[in-house]
């Protein structure tokens, strides 16, 4: 995991990509609010600076089946998730199965916002995986299902809460840690720039 401050610079790049958003584009995304859109775009923001930090480039892909597209022209969904302390391994990743087909990318890569004071804080880059390869290793849970703490013995137990749509799950122990996840990405780079 990588932990990456939140700057006013990244906050207002965030912003900018909001502001570009095609009305079109959002459409049937109705349960979206503008601090979702902000998070989202924050962790959007985050990756493709890692990206071009390590020699691999990346841009804001231009519709709304997936957030970026990398030179060779695959594609990632960066997943957000607001938290309010530093992730563990332990913890998990999910992704809404309702959105399994307006989302279709090539990869996933997760990642946490961590609030502080309710303020956004720091973003941390979890890893990510292939598209197909998520939906292979994660745990299918359905609506009404009782959601789970999970902890690092491997125990696990109702938290109270309940599932409000079929949703899959991943702990980020199963992902590839983010320094992997941009090899793969530059080999794919590397491939495209041999042909």
């Amino acid at each position: 995991m990588i932990r990456v401050q939140i700057t006013d610079r990244l906050i207002a790049e965030a912003q900018e990509l909001i502001e570009g958003i095609k009305p079109e584009n959002m459409s049937g995304y109705s349960v979206f609010k503008d601090e979702n859109l902000l998070m989202g775009a924050i962790g959007e923001v985050a990756v493709i600076d890692y990206c071009w930090t390590n020699d691999l480039l990346a841009y804001k892909h231009q519709s709304n089946k997936s957030d970026i597209q990398l030179h060779s022209s695959h594609t990632i969904e960066v997943k957000v998730q607001k938290v309010t302390a530093p992730p563990q391994m332990h913890y998990r990743v999910n992704f809404a199965s309702m959105m399994k087909d307006k989302e279709k990318s090539d990869f996933f890569f997760f990642v946490h916002l961590q609030y502080v004071a309710g303020r956004p804080e720091a973003i941390w880059l979890l890893g990510g995986c292939s598209w197909d390869k998520f939906f292979r290793m994660a745990t299918l849970h359905h609506e009404g299902e009782p959601m789970m703490r999970h902890h690092a013995d491997g125990n696990h137990v109702p938290n109270g809460r309940y599932y409000n749509t079929d949703c899959h799950d991943l702990p980020i122990s199963q992902l590839a840690p983010p320094s992997a996840a941009l090899k793969h990405f530059k080999s794919l780079q590397a491939k495209e720039e041999a042909q």
